[in-house]
């Protein structure tokens, strides 16, 4: 990569760095990503002396999809399919050598509020090799084909982070290192066509800087798992009501990961405001264990509501409470995988699904 190209790329990523406004990403079963990003190839070549032109770096316009499937709430796995898109000479593509390269992957990373981290395996195939020379008649820029046939079947080896902008924007940043890639590829000789070198070999270490959009989206649940009869809470003495606005159930009431999850995890944005989903008074209003910041709400006929993993409390013990107050702001304290409201509904001691007495 020259040292211009360079620069710009790094420029650039810094400036989305510090000069757009971050917002976490939220909670999601699946994302769709479109990428365009600028792959930086290196090679070596024997320089051929009869060339007039510059020879420059090598440097292409790659497409990209992506389709990620969240595990749990940071851990996800995805398959990734590049295109080489953009190939001939422009301010920032361009290079001695063209050629064509599809790829296609599997990948496994983990992405926290902002930044993600993955790595993963491609294999593909590069075809299609020209190389630049110069028309020695007229001196202007012409491209010759190789000696013999370059075409390669690849297999590469890929690491990168990531860095959202928006929920629906990202910055990446991806090192690959490819296997069988061609090697002492050789112009075809003319006498009236000089190529920019004798010979030339691939480096098998490339990287690449782009930007996606995105779109996550939940699973719709099975209507086989929905409470069949009416709230439990229309004859409970209580009513409850949503403890956040325009939300979402991420993580169920159950078993989860070998353990018993006896709540619910809800989509939050960070410092969502929480409300209390019925009269009452708060029993605990501090840190708990694995649930970081925490408020407990005691209500009437043997109910306590618990919110957990929450980045500040707006209540004390002792305060008496009313539905739709707010005791909090959403958060990622304790032991949590992300922004979100863990919810709890505690009936006579036990912990009851929160799904039986509220629809989300």
């Amino acid at each position: 990569m020259g040292k211009k190209t360079s620069t710009f790329l790094i420029a650039t990523f810094l400036l989305g760095l510090f000069f757009f406004e971050v917002k976490p990403v939220q909670a999601q079963d699946y994302r769709l990503s479109a990428n365009y990003s600028i792959q930086s190839v290196g090679f070596n070549y024997v320089p051929n002396q009869t060339y007039n032109g510059g020879i420059g770096a090598v440097s292409k316009g790659m497409l990209e999809a992506e389709l990620e499937r969240y595990l749990f709430h940071q851990f996800y796995v995805a398959g990734k399919a590049e295109y080489l898109l953009h190939n001939q000479q422009s301010i920032m593509i361009g290079g001695p050598v063209d050629f064509e390269q599809f790829n296609i992957g599997a990948l496994v990373g983990l992405q926290f509020p902002k930044f993600g981290v993955y790595g993963g395996v491609k294999a593909g195939s590069v075809w299609d090799f020209k190389i630049r020379a110069t028309d020695l008649r007229n001196g202007n820029e012409t491209w010759v084909q190789p000696e013999e046939p370059a075409s390669r079947l690849t297999a590469s080896l890929t690491a990168g982070i990531k860095y959202y902008v928006l929920n629906f924007v990202r910055l990446q940043a991806e090192i690959t290192q490819t296997h069988n890639l061609p090697q002492n590829i050789v112009p075809q000789s003319s006498f009236t066509e000089s190529p920019a070198f004798r010979s030339f070999d691939f480096s098998p270490v490339s990287f690449s800087v782009g930007v996606s959009i995105s779109i996550p989206w939940n699973r719709p649940k099975s209507k086989a798992n929905e409470v069949k009869l009416p709230p439990l809470m229309r004859v409970s003495g209580v009513n409850f009501s949503p403890p956040l606005k325009d939300t979402f159930v991420t993580s169920e009431f159950g078993p989860r990961w070998n353990r018993e999850h006896q709540g619910v995890d809800l989509d939050a944005g960070l410092r969502d405001k929480v409300f209390a989903v019925e009269q009452g008074v708060v029993v605990k209003a501090g840190n708990g264990r694995g649930y970081g910041k925490m408020v407990r709400i005691k209500h009437s006929n043997g109910f306590e509501s618990v919110y957990a993993h929450m980045s500040r409390i707006s209540v004390k013990e002792g305060d008496r409470v009313r539905k739709g107050d707010v005791v909090g702001k959403a958060g990622n304290t304790g032991t949590s995988s992300g922004i979100h409201l863990h919810f709890e509904i505690i009936k006579n001691g036990t912990h009851v699904n929160p799904l039986s007495y509220l629809r989300f």
